[in-house]
């Protein structure tokens, strides 16, 4: 097929620490459409002028569509949304000063907040949900000359389309959700080999949705609630291929969480062991279901490590925050990573829910316990959904718990108080030239400490 548009894909997304991430969303929806249109990617991670870089693109690539993907609503140090909403403001304008052509918004982003980001940037449509099908159904309705809705829909994000529906009163049926397999796969040669040079880590996916149903994340709105399963091994497939990419040394799965279900999980480790275990492998992972035999087959499929969502060391908060397991399995599952070597991660979210000063104590005492190899803390701040005010009730006296109590623990983070996070983190993993996920250096540095019988607190 003869290429009819020309399509330009901006990645807004800036962040870099820990990390740099690959913009797989970008690069997917890249992939989708590129057998019909002539794509080209424009990433701002590491441009020192992205406005200019915007304008330069758009001037001479001059798209008849132009698409800008949001990932995030705040950055990893979770301070106040503010500053983030205002630079994608500044990328709708630069976009909007340099060409006439429809601006369409994707991305995680947008799903959480369309009608307000639409208003805000100026943008004429939007893709909510799974980006992949729905922008190419948008690009055909723009090559056709009609005016598709301003919200184009994915129905993978079921209960982000009844607050749409009922709050704009939208009639048109979402686009149905993808048969992951079906897709075409990421351009992924359309990738900045910068991400490689730094971080040298490249992002999988071997399923799209989660049936969990913890009180505050997002992923049910942005991949649904049903979980859609990738064949594994075309999920070791790409792997393996991209394991023969100059730079790329490590992996990371990028699913909401890589063991559930159990069975798929299982088969993904046995078809990477049949391939030689091709790169090491971080992932994120629940409590819940994992257990001695998963965690084993993990590791000999070249998992190094694992981050988990834990979030609370109360049985009361644990509760109404719904998560699906107890904190015996938490014991239990640290446990079966020490045994088999892999690193664990664990995030702590201070405040949500009513948490008391005193019941975060306990959490904090819990972590002590537990002693895993990295433990993240963050103190709720607002629900990023509604921009609503959520903070915790005692917020200042839960940093200031932090300040005290994290500087003491070799393996403890937290990114609002810049404690082992920030830029003189990534320039001393840039200088010792280290690669993979910037926590497992850390992680190893405490095993090697305790190892020489140093303390482990």
């Amino acid at each position: 097929m003869l290429a009819s548009m020309r399509v330009l894909l901006i990645s807004a997304n800036r962040e870099q620490y820990p990390a740099p991430v690959v913009p797989l969303g970008v690069l997917s929806v890249a992939g989708a459409v590129r057998d019909a249109h002539t794509v080209r990617v424009v990433d701002l991670c590491f441009e020192q002028e992205p406005l200019r870089a915007v304008a330069g693109a758009v001037s001479s690539f001059e798209p008849d569509v132009i698409g800008l993907g949001l990932r995030n609503l705040h950055d990893n140090a979770y301070g106040s949304s503010e500053p983030l909403l205002a630079y994608y403001e500044d990328v709708a304008r630069a976009v909007r000063g340099a060409s006439g052509a429809p601006l369409v918004l994707g991305g995680a982003a947008i799903t959480l907040q369309p009608t307000g980001l639409l208003d805000r940037l100026g943008a004429d449509h939007a893709v909510v949900g799974e980006g992949e099908l729905a922008f190419r159904e948008l690009l055909s309705g723009l090559e056709r000359r009609e005016q598709p809705p301003r919200i184009v829909r994915s129905a993978v994000a079921e209960r982000r389309l009844v607050q749409l529906d009922a709050k704009l009163g939208l009639r048109a049926p979402p686009v149905p959700a993808s048969d992951l397999d079906a897709l075409a796969p990421p351009a992924r040669d359309l990738v900045d080999p910068r991400y490689f040079e730094i971080d040298a880590t490249e992002s999988f996916q071997t399923k799209r949705g989660c049936a969990f149903h913890c009180a505050y994340c997002d992923y049910p709105d942005l991949e649904g609630r049903k979980v859609r399963l990738r064949d594994p091994e075309r999920v070791a497939d790409e792997i393996a291929a991209r394991a023969r990419v100059p730079g790329v040394s490590y992996g990371f799965f990028v699913d909401s969480v890589f063991n559930v279900p159990r069975a798929h999980a299982l088969a993904v480790c046995a078809a990477l062991e049949r391939r030689g275990s091709p790169l090491p492998w971080v992932c994120y992972a629940t409590p819940a279901t994992l257990d001695d035999e998963l965690v084993a087959a993990m590791r000999r499929a070249g998992c190094t490590g694992a981050e988990l969502g834990t979030d609370t060391g109360t049985p009361r908060v644990l509760a109404r925050l719904r998560k699906p397991f107890d904190l015996d399995d938490v014991r239990r599952v640290r446990a079966s990573f020490l045994r088999h070597g892999i690193a664990d991660a664990h995030s702590f979210v201070l405040g949500a829910e009513g948490e008391t000063v005193e019941e975060a104590e306990g959490t904090l005492a819990f972590v002590r316990e537990l002693d895993p190899d990295v433990a993240v803390f963050v103190v709720f701040m607002e629900d990023r959904e509604e921009r609503a005010t959520g903070r915790a009730a005692h917020h200042e006296a839960l940093l200031e718990l932090l300040a005290r109590e994290a500087p003491k623990h070799p393996g403890w983070i937290v990114p609002e108080l810049g404690i082992r996070f920030g830029e003189k983190v990534r320039r001393l993993v840039a200088g010792r030239k280290l690669r993979g996920p910037a926590w497992l250096h850390l992680a190893a540095a405490r095993r090697r400490a305790a190892l020489r019988g140093g303390v482990r607190s």
